[in-house]
């Protein structure tokens, strides 16, 4: 390619027109431009004029990216929660194997240990006190014989009460409940009649009917409820509690009639909590052997020789940031020990544009920081759905796409440097092309001034593909044709243009 490609970033966003990049031209007033009139001449030596060629034309797409390595470990905070950073390495610092790459404050850490040391004294006691218990109910046993005869007293008024009085209780509100519940549908329904007779006269609205309508489901769904509630209580519910009453009064009984199997229970009951306690008393000692290691993990280690980076992770807001002093979240990433031998690029693209790429297209790259450095790759990934978007969003959806790209500089690449990503979409070849600023649209057509003899003429042509400087011309026009390329938009297009990475390898190239 024999020319310079300068790519107007976003252009297509701020321009609305049958081409999808909006080509934005003085409008002319058709009647001024009859031939023969003398506002037809132009001055030679001042008109900003260009040519019709033909040649190959790349089509591409030009989004911003940024570096981030394929594969990448995440060394994390292990220690606590809002653990306060008190040393760490800084970012992109060579580590070796053994070498101390962060510190977290821990006096509220031995805090908490302490007191873990108390619980651990505490469940101690405690089990000591039930093993005391044990030897005291020894002791009172013989005094169990008369509480069980009171038990067994006791449960038999309960089935009693229960069985004469209590259950004919409970039947007499739940078919009550099922009457007024019947009641308050009928009205439901009465007034859901009375609105839709208003609604087909037009003197009520579709919320009025629709909450009626609601209240009657809800009605409806009321009275099964209630009949359901009495067929449970009358299946399954005084059976029950008919069972428990009884079941109650045999066991009173049984347990009255064998004192020696109660007061065995009894000491089952108590050797059962000492089990308890001291199950209690080994969680507490494994929650003090965690805060242990909760300590050891107040300093990381590099278990490797390579870089670091801090990791730029949203999800932590504003607490992302790393940094001496500043308060991070349990398990928040803290280093990031990315594998520098293989690169991505992560790259946005608009909803408008993103039916035009497809995995394998080619892509090339220019990074910032390396203006010098060529990245080369193809499309690897497209993520199906668009971005999140945030509060600040401009309400443009962009679909993330990855692009693998192979570089032997893998000692100047660094995670987040950002790119200027170009990638390919269509290679045409042997089509007639000018620049786009020399196309002008009006009610769906386009037009070029061809300039005969000094004069300009305004002709419709037809347009096919185009990039961000060219356009394809499909008919109207012969190769080199002389058109008229006008300044003012030139001039706006130079503060919004950008080199493109096409353009710029042409350029070596040459």
């Amino acid at each position: 390619m024999n020319r310079q490609m300068e790519i107007v970033k976003n252009l297509w966003q701020r321009r609305s027109v049958k081409i999808g990049v909006g080509i934005v031209v003085v409008v002319i007033v058709l009647p001024a431009l009859i031939p023969g009139k003398s506002t037809d001449r132009i001055d030679m030596d001042n008109a900003h004029l260009c040519r019709v060629q033909r040649g190959d034309l790349v089509v591409s797409i030009l989004q911003s990216g940024e570096l981030q390595a394929k594969t990448s470990t995440d060394i994390l905070n292990e220690a606590y929660r809002d653990a306060k950073i008190t040393e760490i390495v800084e970012d992109g610092s060579t580590v070796t194997n053994g070498q101390l790459l962060f510190e977290l404050e821990s006096s509220a850490l031995n805090e908490r240990y302490l007191d873990q040391q108390s619980d651990v004294a505490e469940a101690e006691a405690n089990l000591k006190l039930s093993q005391e218990n044990l030897e005291i109910a020894k002791l009172k046993n013989a005094s169990d014989l008369e509480s069980a005869k009171l038990k067994v007293e006791l449960a038999a008024l309960d089935l009693q009460k229960y069985e004469e009085v209590e259950y004919d209780q409970m039947v007499d509100k739940a078919e009550s409940d099922i009457m007024l519940a019947e009641e308050e549908l009928k009205r439901a329904r009465s007034e859901l009649e009375g609105t839709q007779e208003l609604f087909d006269k037009g003197f009520s609205n579709k919320n009025d009917l629709d909450s009626d309508r609601l209240s009657v489901q809800r009605k409806e769904v009321e009275v099964r409820n209630k009949t359901a509630d009495l067929e449970i209580l009358k299946k399954y519910t005084h059976v029950k509690k008919q069972k428990e009453l009884e079941n109650a009064l045999a066991n009173a009984t049984a347990a009255l009639e064998r004192l020696a199997k109660t007061i065995s229970a009894n000491m089952e009951s108590k050797e059962a909590s000492i089990a308890s306690k001291k199950t209690r008393l080994e969680i507490e000692k494994n929650q003090l052997a965690t805060r242990e290691e909760q300590f050891a993990n107040t300093k990381a280690y590099a278990d490797f020789d390579g870089q670091v980076f801090y990791p730029k992770d949203r999800r932590y807001g504003s607490q992302a940031k790393i940094e001496k002093g500043a308060t991070i979240n349990f398990r928040q990433p803290l280093l990031s020990f990315p594998d520098l031998s293989a690169w991505d690029l992560k790259v946005g693209i608009p909803e408008a544009m993103i039916d035009k790429v497809s995995v394998g297209q080619e892509a090339v790259a220019s990074l910032e920081a390396i203006p010098d450095l060529m990245l080369r790759g193809r499309v690897e990934k497209i993520s199906a759905v668009p971005d999140s978007q945030g509060w600040f969003s401009t309400g443009v959806k962009t679909y993330t796409i990855m692009v693998d790209v192979s570089t032997d500089s893998t000692g100047q690449l660094k995670p987040g440097m950002s790119a200027t990503v170009e990638i390919v979409t269509d290679q045409l070849r042997n089509v007639l092309y000018i620049p786009i600023q020399a196309v002008a649209s009006s009610k769906d057509k386009h037009y070029v001034y061809v300039i005969k003899r000094g004069r300009k003429k305004l002709r419709e042509v037809g347009i096919g593909k185009y990039n961000t400087q060219f356009i394809e011309i499909t008919r109207g026009l012969e190769e080199n044709e002389e058109l008229m390329l006008y300044a003012e938009v030139e001039l706006e297009a130079d503060t919004k243009l950008k080199k493109s990475p096409l353009a710029e390898e042409s350029k070596e190239k040459e």
